[in-house]
């Protein structure tokens, strides 16, 4: 019945969804139903939504959001995104690689939904080499989340390494040629066949500046990240910071140049940076997170299928599918099946290998989720379907998880 009723669940919210109603809304509906064919009642249920708009972990991601957006609005609103995709574009001297390399610096955003910073530079990126949106949004979510194989900030990386007591590096140096593969490979079906137009070489002077232009353009964005991971600041007040120095940058430009007055207040421009709608989306994704955390029958089921004796390999993946794709969310993944996994392992270096089978699957399940709040976050930007975003990853995703099996058999035999 709980396999079912995930299924039904799903399905439910894809269906709703489909017909133009917010995924937030969708999410409360499929909530109710995952609640009620899994014998909670209504007040039940009512309880698990009061937690949810009350506990700590929602209010925080929901204002977290909610400055992302903000902060995306203001940056493009002033035009500072674009111009600091120029001067970064100067640096590289390649829109290709900028599209390379511009999410994955956004990808050092470890918080849920980051990827809503970098749709508005790879937007403006794949409008110049005619991308259409639906190979934007993949290339968007693509080379953003491979950093999540080998960031070593990672909460994903650091919640493995914790609960399955390895050490951080031997896990990332294992994981490492995952994280090259992806890269390569959505390289290879989702960049290869672009041409870059021929750009003049620029002289050592205008490289310099153009070095000064990035630092300056990209200050907003290097504040929120420094001050959260260097100085141990709260990431809100970090992106709050950035927010400020946008609108510090955008006084001093419309002094020098009318072309950047936007000729409304500050305060106007960060009310239009209020997305309401996200808002909503957030509140559903938790909701359901927390539905699916009440039922605990999904543990039962996990432990009655390593009882039956499947293989291992098999047995992680039908479990990771089972945890990640309702979750939207690798952590519950790894939090349930390395405790249950990784003490079978003979040797530590067996441990690290089902250590990283479980970590990929996880993230297999997770990228793809209807409910992954980047996707959706990306989806609703590029205005794309996401059967179309599907068919971007139908070779990049199985041949990234076929590299990790090769690792996980040679380095096991």
């Amino acid at each position: 019945m709980l396999v079912i009723s995930l299924i039904v669940s799903i399905s439910v919210i894809l269906f709703l969804v489909s017909r133009k109603i917010n995924i937030g809304y969708s999410l409360i509906v499929g909530s109710l139903l995952l609640a009620l064919l899994n014998g909670r009642d209504l007040s039940r249920f009512i309880q698990i939504a009061l937690f949810t708009i009350t506990e700590t972990a929602t209010i925080s991601l929901t204002l977290t959001i909610a400055l992302i957006a903000l902060l995306a609005h203001v940056l493009d609103r002033y035009v500072i995104l674009d111009r600091m995709i120029a001067a970064l574009e100067k640096l590289l001297g390649s829109t290709k690689n900028t599209l390379l390399v511009a999410p994955a610096i956004m990808g050092t955003l470890t918080v849920y939904g980051g990827a809503l910073m970098s749709c508005p530079m790879v937007g403006s990126l794949g409008d110049r080499l005619s991308i259409s949106n639906d190979r934007k949004a993949a290339i968007n979510l693509l080379f953003r989340h491979a950093l999540y194989f080998v960031f070593p900030l990672s909460s994903n990386i650091i919640l493995a390494s914790q609960l399955g007591d390895f050490k951080v590096f031997d896990f990332i140096k294992l994981q490492f040629p995952i994280a090259i593969a992806l890269y390569m490979l959505g390289y290879f079906f989702l960049l290869r066949e672009f041409k870059d137009k021929k750009r003049e070489k620029i002289s050592s002077k205008l490289y310099i500046r153009a070095i000064g232009e990035f630092l300056l353009y990209s200050s907003p964005i290097l504040v929120s990240l420094i001050g959260a991971m260097l100085f141990d600041l709260s990431f809100n007040i970090s992106i709050c910071i950035g927010i400020l120095i946008s609108i510090a940058i955008n006084q001093y430009d419309k002094r020098h140049n009318e072309e950047y007055n936007t000729n409304e207040s500050p305060i106007i421009t960060i009310y239009k940076g209020i997305k309401f709608p996200l808002i909503i989306t957030i509140l559903g994704i938790m909701l359901y997170k927390n539905t699916v955390n009440d039922i605990d029958e999904v543990l039962l089921f996990l432990n009655g299928l390593l009882e039956k004796g499947l293989p291992i390999e098999l047995l992680i993946i039908i479990a990771a599918g089972i945890i990640c794709l309702p979750l939207a969310s690798m952590n519950p993944g790894i939090a349930i099946l390395y405790p249950m996994i990784l003490p079978l392992a003979p040797t530590y270096e067996t441990k690290l290998l089902y250590a990283m089978f479980i970590y990929t699957s996880a993230f297999v399940f997770y990228f793809i989720s209807p409910l992954h709040l980047c996707q959706v976050l990306t989806l609703d930007y590029f205005k794309v379907k996401m059967n179309a975003l599907y068919r971007q990853y139908l070779y990049v995703l199985p041949l990234t998880f076929m590299v990790m099996v090769a690792i996980y058999t040679l380095v096991g035999i």
